[in-house]
């Protein structure tokens, strides 16, 4: 005999979800999405399985083709990605997995749904040229021989003046997040011209 109950509240209703939402991330880069057959390869080679993050690449896609923005947005675990787009080498439908991701990521920002520790690497990102700075590296590079700055923007005032050009023409300088200008305040409206 079946018995009446309550809806889990962990299962989501496909009803409930947004068909625009699949299209929006398309145009914001991830185009091949509708070839995903689910087979899981993602998340065999993915370390944020490995470390236990849920929102690996498989139920990434598998969200935002349902529609469940809300699901979406209030996971950080695609800002977790490392970039390292083993992902894209498996996938036996030559999906870009990782572009999946950094649309995903797009479209959060375009929604202000970034976790602190994404603001902060924004920031970092802007400041210094690196996603993760350690300021106080500097001392121990010099005592084993290197210099204290690497040869990245660190060292390079004019490359780093490059890689803040760039960002200052993508969707960050329009949300005001960080602070680019030469007083610290946000340069919304800088430009028309998006990277994204």
């Amino acid at each position: 005999m079946l018995l009446f109950k309550e809806p889990d509240s962990t299962i989501f209703d496909p009803a409930q979800g947004d068909p625009g939402l699949v299209e929006t991330v398309r145009n914001l880069g991830a185009a091949d999405i509708f070839t995903c057959t689910q087979c899981g390869k993602c998340a065999a080679a993915c370390p944020l399985v490995l470390t236990g993050f849920p929102f690996f690449n498989k139920r990434l896609i598998q969200t935002i083709l349902m529609g469940f923005k809300e699901l979406l947005l209030n996971d950080a675990s695609i800002w977790a990605c490392q970039s390292c787009n083993r992902c894209t080498e498996v996938c036996p439908q030559g999906i870009d997995s990782f572009g999946i991701i950094l649309a995903a990521r797009r479209f959060a920002v375009s929604e202000y749904a970034l976790p602190a520790m994404a603001v902060e690497g924004l920031r970092s990102l802007y400041e210094t040229g690196h996603a993760v700075h350690l300021a106080e590296a500097g001392p121990p590079r010099k005592k084993i021989g290197l210099p204290e700055k690497p040869p990245t923007t660190l060292a390079s005032s004019k490359a780093l003046g490059e890689v803040q050009a760039i960002i200052r023409r993508t969707a960050l300088a329009k949300l005001g997040i960080i602070p680019m200008g030469p007083t610290g305040e946000s340069l919304y409206g800088i430009t028309d011209k998006k990277l994204w």
